[in-house]
């Protein structure tokens, strides 16, 4: 079961076409990326993996593998959109990490630019899987484990829950930032486990907010048996699942998200 061209065009759209408008999204986002990477370091250093080498994909503008690059770790960006790779390394520079930081322009479902076995660890923040079909995800599951090291790890966070959503199937969410309002509206298609819905954009001028697009979305989302067993087939075996990384809560079924850690196997 998939979505075809649709799914991809849709993300396209937003991370391409209208990339400009979406970097101030992730800017309003940036403190809760420093925060995700403080999380991320202290699972790695825990496992005795401290300054190890990072994959971070898709990266937009590097708000959480600069801030992993700071606290020392090696990390490789790769993102589809050309817009946000040079946000991204003008912040590497800015930040005094570019050192530590490569950058590569490329989709996620081809990861051939990175030698095999090359990362300790791989990490998808603000979660980008669902955002094309089941076949996909998979795929991209199997070529990451291609780069990731035996023993080495993918934590993935921010996941949509599939648990929570089925039971509060009508949603509206905003995400606010100092220039930005985002306005979310989704509807849940319970046979699919397919969220179409839409953004809506508003820029902040002065005290009013300026209408500045709205992009249909189409986004699959997961429980964590099936996320589980997509990555089991894919070389990869589950060590940690939680509300999220920051607080390493349990997952419950009424957890809106949720972070997963998988190990290569």
């Amino acid at each position: 079961m998939g979505c075809g061209h649709a799914c991809v065009n849709w993300a396209k759209n937003v991370f391409v076409r209208n990339a400009k408008l979406y970097e101030l999204v992730l800017e309003g986002m940036w403190k809760r990326g420093e925060e995700d990477a403080l999380a991320i370091s202290s699972l790695l250093q825990d496992r005795g993996m401290g300054g190890s080498s990072i994959l971070d994909v898709p990266c937009g503008i590097g708000r959480v593998g600069i801030p992993l690059a700071q606290l020392g770790y090696t990390v490789a960006g790769l993102d589809f959109s050309p817009h946000l790779l040079s946000v991204a390394a003008a912040k590497a520079k800015k930040f005094g990490v570019a050192g530590r930081v490569s950058l590569t322009a490329g989709p996620m479902s081809d990861l051939s630019a990175f030698p095999k076995g090359s990362f300790d660890c791989a990490i998808n923040v603000f979660t980008s899987i669902g955002y094309g079909s089941e076949q996909e995800d998979e795929a991209f599951f199997r070529e990451l484990r291609t780069v990731v090291r035996l023993g080495g790890l993918f934590i993935i966070s921010g996941l949509r829950n599939r648990d929570y959503i089925a039971g509060h199937t009508a949603q509206n969410v905003f995400e606010e930032s100092e220039k930005l309002l985002v306005l979310d509206r989704y509807s849940f298609d319970v046979t699919r486990s397919r969220e179409k819905g839409s953004w809506r954009f508003f820029l902040k001028v002065g005290d009013a907010l300026k209408f500045a697009g709205e992009f249909p979305t189409d986004i699959r989302v997961y429980s964590p048996h099936e996320l589980v067993s997509m990555l089991e087939r894919s070389g990869w075996s589950l060590s940690g699942i939680y509300d999220s990384l920051i607080t390493k809560h349990a997952y419950s079924p009424e957890t809106p998200s949720y972070a997963l850690v998988a190990e290569a196997v």
